[in-house]
């Protein structure tokens, strides 16, 4: 991470993570708030039914009986200013537009994979003709193999189907570092932190906004329409894995 992307994500993480903070404190807020509400509501269905009761008997109601079920100036302050705060709230911050970003990734990901299965069997005879010239060790069996060959066109790769492999190939190279960038982009709180704080300035949700990863040079950028737009170049760079590490670690064994 270069000094500058360094110290202009530090010196918004703590703004933003008590804006987060505040965020996430609101539903229970609310729900308190509503709770009070309906415990006087509640009492006043009780105390409504016992008067009813008492003055049918010919009993008198102390002062404030039916008082005590009264909604009060706090509790309708408390209630209003949490319905506010929800709405005021951002429950949609960098880290969900990263993991949308993710899920579609993963998505077109798995269309091409299925994709490059469909080339892969279509290229199946290669194993065929590999198989049969491995056992073609006498001059009979290889001249077999030649006429054979020489009869199935079939058994050659088109360039369509070259193509075909190819580009599925180069499909699942795009779509998995997509997606592995936005996961370990959405995982990055420093990253995310400075996003959400800048989107709070501009006064936007981040919901609709959007990112983009570039891995030739390592950079993914994320933003709101014409609000604003940020470039984090070096984040994501201890992420990045080989095919050495591929084989290695056996993911596809």
């Amino acid at each position: 991470m270069s000094k500058l992307n360094k110290t202009l994500a530090l010196a918004f993480l703590s703004a933003s993570a008590a804006t987060q903070a505040l965020a996430d404190q609101t539903m229970p807020n609310l729900n308190q708030s509503a709770q009070a509400i309906l415990g006087q509501i509640s009492a006043s269905q009780l105390l409504m039914a016992g008067a009813t009761q008492a003055a049918a008997n010919g009993d008198i109601l102390n002062t404030g009986v039916m008082q005590t079920a009264a909604i009060s100036d706090t509790m309708q302050n408390n209630y209003n200013n949490a319905i506010q705060a929800v709405i005021d709230a951002n429950y949609y911050g960098a880290r969900e537009l990263l993991l949308d970003q993710h899920d579609q990734a993963m998505q077109n990901l798995s269309t091409s994979v299925d994709q490059l299965v469909d080339a892969t069997l279509v290229l199946a005879t290669a194993s065929t003709v590999a198989q049969m010239a491995a056992s073609a060790d006498t001059v009979p069996e290889q001249q077999a193999l030649q006429t054979m060959l020489e009869n199935s066109p079939e058994m050659a790769i088109t360039d369509a189907e070259q193509g075909d492999y190819n580009t599925a190939l180069a499909a699942v190279q795009e779509y998995a570092r997509e997606a592995g960038a936005f996961l370990a982009a959405a995982n990055n709180t420093t990253l995310t932190s400075t996003v959400d704080t800048y989107a709070a300035n501009a006064n936007v949700n981040l919901y609709g906004g959007y990112a983009a990863y570039s891995a030739t040079a390592d950079i993914i950028n994320i933003g709101a329409g014409n609000a604003f737009g940020l470039g984090f170049q070096g984040f994501l760079a201890s992420n990045g894995v080989s095919a050495a590490d591929i084989y290695s670690a056996g993911y596809g064994s």
